[in-house]
C-alpha cells in the first residue's frame, strides 16, 4: 500500500488502530462485503485440523467461530491492531477457552518461530505498508508444511468512486492498493509457496451514495475524504454525492473491489 512520505510509519498505525477502534461498535451491521469475502475465502482452506491458528486482523471475530469448529484447533491466536475489535470479538466468543486475543501489529508478529499451523487473514493485509515484510514475517511463524490463507483488496478497486471525483479536484481520494502480480511477487519472494491464487471482481448495491460511502467507513476501511474531513468543503462534498448518483442502474449505486484470494505453504523440507 502507499501512504504519504510525511507520515510516518508508526504514526499510521496508530491512526488506523484509531480508526477500527471507532468502527468496532458499528462493523458488523454495515460488513455486509467483508462477509461475501469471507465466505469465499473459507472455500479455500486446504486442511481440515490445525493444532495452531492465527486469525490475522480478526476484528469482531467473524471467522473464529467458524475456523474453531472447522479446524478444531487447541490453541487460536485472535490478533488484531485495534483493541477495541478485539474486545468486541472477544465478547463474542467468550465460549472459546482456547482463544488467545492479542493487540499486536502484524508486521511485528509477537509469536515463536514455526509455532503456526495457519495463518487465516481476510481483508486485512492490504493495511501493512511492506508486504515483503510482512510475507517474511508470516514465513517465519508458519511451521514447515503450514499454510497462509488470505484476501486483500487489490490496485483497481473503488474505481466508482474514483470516478466521480475525477474533474472535481486533483487529489487522490480513495486508497491505493497493492497491484495482484506485485503482491504475488512479495509472495514468492518471502519463500513462501504459492499454491493458487484468484483476483475478482465483487460488486455491492447500495440504495445512495450516502449509503455506499458510509459502507466504507461503518467498517473503519475508508481513507475517504468526506464530509466529516476539513479538507472537502460542504459543495464539493455535495457535488461528489451528485458526481456518484450518476452512476447508478437498475441495481442502485455500484461499489465495486477488484480482490485477491491466496492460499501459500512454507515448504516442508525448510
Amino acid at each position: 500500500m502507499l501512504i504519504t512520505p510525511d507520515i510516518s510509519a508508526l504514526s499510521y498505525k496508530r491512526q488506523l488502530a484509531k480508526r477500527f477502534d471507532r468502527a468496532s461498535q458499528s462493523y458488523d451491521s454495515y460488513a455486509d462485503f467483508q462477509k461475501v469475502v469471507l465466505e469465499r475465502l473459507l472455500v479455500m482452506l486446504p486442511l481440515n485440523q490445525a493444532d495452531v491458528v492465527l486469525d490475522l486482523g480478526t476484528g469482531t471475530g467473524q471467522a473464529l467461530g467458524i475456523l474453531s469448529e472447522r479446524l478444531n484447533p487447541k490453541c487460536n491466536i485472535a490478533l488484531d491492531l485495534s483493541l477495541q475489535m478485539l474486545a468486541v470479538a472477544s465478547e463474542r466468543f467468550s465460549s472459546l477457552h482456547n482463544t488467545h486475543y492479542v493487540c499486536a501489529d502484524a508486521e511485528r508478529l509477537p509469536l515463536q518461530d514455526r509455532s503456526c499451523d495457519l495463518v487465516f487473514s481476510s481483508l486485512a493485509i492490504q493495511w501493512c505498508l511492506s508486504p515483503l515484510d510482512l510475507f517474511k514475517e508470516l514465513y517465519r511463524v508458519i511451521k514447515p508444511g503450514g499454510y497462509v490463507v488470505f484476501s486483500t483488496l487489490s490496485q483497481g478497486s473503488m474505481p466508482e468512486i474514483s470516478k466521480a471525483w475525477f474533474g472535481l479536484d486533483n487529489k487522490e481520494h480513495v486508497h491505493q492498493y497493492m497491484a495482484s502480480d506485485a503482491l504475488l511477487d512479495s509472495i514468492r519472494a518471502s519463500e513462501l509457496n504459492l499454491l493458487s491464487s484468484q483476483l475478482s471482481n465483487i460488486s455491492m448495491w447500495f440504495d445512495s451514495p450516502e449509503s455506499a460511502i458510509y459502507s466504507l467507513k461503518k467498517v473503519g476501511a475508508s481513507l475517504i475524504a468526506s464530509d466529516g474531513d476539513p479538507s472537502v468543503s460542504p459543495s464539493k462534498w455535495k457535488a461528489f454525492l451528485l458526481e456518484y448518483e450518476k452512476q447508478r442502474n437498475e441495481l442502485g449505486i455500484p461499489l465495486s473491489y477488484q480482490v485477491s484470494f491466496v492460499v501459500a505453504q512454507r515448504p516442508n523440507s525448510i
